[in-house]
């Protein structure tokens, strides 16, 4: 991840109430290697989910340059989306679907083989603990079920940069060193990326 002088203005309101511009990412710049785990830092309001929403291709920006992958922001979004994982602060989830049934579609979304889709479902149902809860719809898990399974979302489809914007917020210790313990497998085994964002 390559990113140099990354800069997003929220323009001010218009009519009576106009209000001023909002400098949210302020010419941040900063690389991180390829296998490498990334910390961004920093307290609440300091632009650290806009600057990861950016670099995910979730927002535009308003100048600077970004590249994830060896792949252009500006020209290759769908190139990066491709090759990356996100897992944002608030829950993406269908909650009308089950467990099993959301980390499947993810799975179909990235045109995976079925075989491989599968096993890869179980893996991550046991990892995040949700097997007992696999076949039931996501809008009957607590909120830190639904934060695990989120979690799995991102990682389905064996992401090379996995994105994660406070991922362990809303889970408790156990849980938390469960996912954590994961991570690190993830990036020892696999090589993997990971760019967090935290307080």
């Amino acid at each position: 991840i390559d990113v140099r002088d990354l800069v997003k203005v929220y323009a001010g309101g218009r009519g009576p109430r106009k209000t001023e511009a909002v400098r949210a990412v302020d010419g941040v710049s900063f690389h991180v290697g390829e296998g490498e785990i990334f910390g961004f830092l920093g307290p609440n309001g300091a632009g650290k989910s806009t600057a990861i929403k950016i670099i995910a291709t979730l927002l535009a920006p308003t100048s600077g340059t970004v590249r994830v992958a060896g792949f252009d922001l500006a020209r290759d979004g769908a190139a990066i989306r491709r090759v990356i994982g996100y897992t944002g602060q608030s829950v993406g989830v269908d909650g009308e679907l089950t467990g099993r049934e959301n980390l499947t579609l993810i799975g179909r979304l990235y045109h995976m083989p079925p075989a491989l889709v599968r096993s890869r479902v179980e893996e991550l149902l046991g990892v995040l603990q949700l097997e007992d809860a696999a076949d039931r719809r996501a809008n009957t898990y607590s909120g830190g079920m639904r934060r695990r399974l989120d979690l799995g979302s991102g990682l389905v489809h064996h992401p090379r940069v996995l994105f994660l914007d406070e991922p362990t917020t809303g889970l408790d210790p156990q849980t938390r060193n469960a996912v954590w313990h994961y991570l690190r497998q993830l990036h020892t085994d696999e090589g993997m990326t990971i760019f967090l964002t935290t307080q």
